[in-house]
């Protein structure tokens, strides 16, 4: 049987985004908050296909990695979050549009269940903030 390497699992979603834009000649897009706060989002929900994906193929050697695999992933993810300074209601507005408030609430309380059960409150913190925006009744645009 195949030996698991538990450090390149998920390489793929490692490469910085930068480097994939700046090769396509488009690295400004990571500037837009719609951007960064829509990758972080799809790739909540990339992580757990890719995770039921490594647990049918690995099954027990998967298991033994997979919880410091989350926690890296995830980690990662929140680095979008933490490059937008203050998100506007009509960019909130357009996430809700593209990719539905289901899926949108999916994503962060995952996030913000993953990080309270590891007790990295401070994550918790800036998680709740965007779930607190995405459920406001009515946001006004500017």
């Amino acid at each position: 049987m195949k030996v698991l390497d538990s450090g390149s699992l998920f390489s793929i979603f490692e490469q910085a985004d930068e480097e994939v834009f700046k090769e396509g000649g488009v690295d400004t897009i990571l500037d837009n908050d719609f951007i960064l706060l829509g990758t972080l989002i799809k790739g909540v929900e990339n992580y757990y296909i890719i995770d039921q994906l490594y647990s049918f193929r690995y099954r027990e050697q998967y298991f033994s990695t997979r919880e410091s695999i989350k926690l890296k992933y995830f980690t990662g993810l929140l680095r979008y979050m933490e490059r937008i300074d203050e998100i506007q209601s009509d960019t909130l507005l357009a996430l809700k549009e593209e990719l539905g408030i289901q899926s949108i609430n999916y994503a962060l309380q995952e996030l913000l269940y993953f990080f309270e059960e590891v007790e990295q409150y401070e994550h918790c913190a800036k998680i709740f903030k965007y779930i607190e925006l995405f459920s406001l009744k009515e946001l006004v645009v500017r």
